[in-house]
């Protein structure tokens, strides 16, 4: 789980109910089936406005951890993983674990957590003044309101959005024995361990690989079809996924106003736009260019047009770790 505090204050509304079921293409039919088996927990959110009405019908509304959730549904179905499966996924993911074992930890244990997620341990350990009992007790006490930020799923989308991983979820097993097992994997964190212990990730990996029976949906290309699908990408501004200065590019973008955009942002994530008349931008290079920046995924954007019919988009990408080098 990296960085608690930055994920719930940079990403406040991840828990509104805003994509519908048609957005995602799942008929009403099966939603209401895989509730039946279990495997969507779902309740409609009532405001006190619906209950003095008595309300008890809404249309479907889910929120950004949900919306995920369908879409790995929708993954392993193709797979034709059974619904029995996916049901004990599903509390695996939006189960809160039990934070307690924190306590435990020396401060060893503590110090190895901070080389790999420093931004949780140093803020907030620091800003708190916290121990290890004081930071258990301060992820255990998130409201009621906010647990996805600290389940499972979260974590996943905290991977992507906070610290620009590309996580992946594993269902393993071992051969001809029933019992599954549930993993999120990073490549990027593996890599972080494996070269503190001066060892390499990728030989454990390849031994569980062919040890293992193992499913294994890569989450960043399912996230990003919020910046990709169109029924999609309407939901972005109410997740928060764009900040406001990013949203001003696109609206500059959009305006046909440009010939040329320079993006340059500093170490205090403060953006320096440069923008003269042009053409708008259409088709996959507006596509591309959404997920950048709802992914954070950039240093310098620089945006030129040839001959007012070719578009060159410049991007430096943050990179985490060079996978090829640990």
């Amino acid at each position: 789980m990296a960085d608690l505090n930055s994920f719930i204050n940079r990403y406040p509304n991840l828990c509104e109910p805003k994509v519908s079921i048609s957005d995602l293409g799942v008929a009403h039919r099966v939603f209401f089936n895989w509730k039946d088996k279990k495997i969507i927990d779902y309740d409609h959110s009532l405001t006190p406005e619906d209950i003095a009405n008595n309300v008890s019908r809404k249309k479907i509304a889910l929120n950004a951890f949900e919306t995920l959730w369908i879409l790995i549904i929708k993954e392993l179905r193709l797979f034709n993983v059974g619904l029995s499966t996916i049901a004990k996924l599903k509390s695996y993911l939006f189960t809160v674990p039990d934070y307690n074992f924190i306590r435990d930890m020396s401060e060893e244990d503590l110090d190895g957590v901070s080389k790999i997620l420093p931004r949780e341990v140093d803020e907030i350990m620091s800003t708190y003044d916290l121990d290890a009992d004081g930071l258990a007790d301060y992820i255990m006490s998130t409201p009621e309101s906010n647990k996805h930020y600290i389940s499972p799923i979260g974590m996943l989308i905290n991977n992507i959005l906070i610290s620009g991983h590309s996580p992946s979820l594993f269902i393993t097993k071992n051969p001809l024995e029933e019992d599954l097992h549930f993993e999120l994997y990073s490549p990027q964190m593996e890599a972080i361990l494996s070269k503190d212990n001066n060892v390499d990730y990728r030989n454990e990996l390849i031994n569980n690989l062919v040890q293992q029976s193992i499913i294994n949906i890569p989450i960043r290309p399912l996230f990003e079809l919020f910046f990709e699908n169109k029924s999609l990408l309407k939901h972005t501004k109410a997740f928060d996924l764009f900040t406001p200065g990013e949203l001003k590019i696109l609206n500059i973008l959009n305006s046909r106003d440009f010939d040329k955009i320079i993006i340059h942002k500093n170490n205090e994530n403060q953006l320096t736009i440069e923008s003269k008349s042009s053409e708008q931008v259409l088709g996959q290079k507006a596509i591309e260019l959404n997920k950048t920046f709802g992914l954070k995924a950039y240093q310098r954007v620089e945006i030129n047009y040839r001959n007012n019919k070719n578009l060159v988009i410049t991007n430096t990408t943050k990179h985490k770790i060079d996978l090829g080098n640990t």
